[in-house]
């Protein structure tokens, strides 16, 4: 065999592998940038070394049924499938690994995500969240003379099932809507997080503070606070420029001429000649 056929052969090898690399980059920087866009939407919260919630991010509220968690930390996650906004039953293997405590989470508890990434076969595509409950909730651990009692904040993993190639072409606002039928935001939650207390260090993660409600879990020590702002008001004939200075950019803007819609989060401001005539 002569060296310049084992040349041409390497050589055709190799645009053969740059060629896939150039048809797989496209899809790959997509998907980071649906990721990428998915995190600035919604703040992650930082987590140390000791299972501290060190920096709360965006709070979400579960508006789906059937969602499994283990008590953080924890060395396995196991993941929860989601399609067309449904939760499935995860997978049953590896069931023996399961956690004497796993909890189903309900319609309406507050949770924080910790993470956002995704995963792609020839068969699906994942957009992947994981979530901790922003509440402790008290659990038995052991059995017989070792057993106790002991508060802890639960995570898992939400698994979005999509067909092969959908993230590739997939907008960042058609992704949160994905994610908002089974997460939902509420601009007030956000507000009564800020204005919670802060848990003393070597408390957490075995007792915590409410992030809604403030209820102290656990005998925590909560640091005290400055008194909480007055909560802003929408009124009636205010500006568009004196909305936003309460509440910030609207994520969407209807101009239908005299009449304009400032969408948020968790309601619709409608100016009728440039002031607020309703509020949904």
């Amino acid at each position: 065999m002569s060296q310049s056929y084992v040349n041409k052969v390497v050589y055709g090898k190799a645009l053969s592998v740059l060629a896939l690399a150039l048809s797989l980059a496209p899809a790959s920087f997509a998907q980071d940038a649906v990721v990428t866009a998915l995190k600035q939407k919604y703040r992650l919260s930082e987590i140390n070394s000791q299972g501290v919630v060190a920096n709360p991010g965006t709070v979400l509220t579960i508006e789906a049924d059937g969602i499994n968690a283990e008590p953080y930390p924890t060395m396995i996650t196991f993941e929860n499938p989601v399609v067309d906004g449904q939760v499935k039953q995860r997978s049953k293997g590896l069931g023996f690994l399961k956690s004497s405590n796993l909890q189903i989470l309900q319609p309406g508890q507050k949770v924080y995500i910790t993470k956002i990434n995704d995963s792609s076969d020839a068969k699906e595509d994942s957009l992947k969240v994981t979530i901790l409950t922003t509440d402790a909730v008290l659990a038995t651990f052991g059995s017989g003379y070792g057993q106790y009692r002991t508060s802890k904040r639960y995570s898992t993993t939400l698994a979005f099932k999509l067909p092969a190639g959908t993230l590739a072409h997939m907008s960042p606002e058609d992704a949160a809507k994905t994610i908002e039928a089974v997460l939902s935001v509420n601009q007030g939650d956000q507000v009564r997080a800020r204005d919670s207390g802060t848990v003393a260090r070597s408390c957490e993660p075995h007792c915590a503070v409410s992030t809604t409600t403030g209820t102290v879990v656990g005998n925590a020590v909560v640091a005290p606070t400055a008194p909480a702002a007055a909560a802003p008001t929408i009124g009636l004939g205010q500006t568009p420029e004196q909305v936003t200075a309460i509440l910030g950019a609207p994520s969407q803007i209807i101009d239908l001429g005299a009449k304009k819609i400032y969408k948020y989060p968790d309601m619709k401001i409608i100016f009728t000649g440039g002031k607020v005539s309703d509020v949904q």
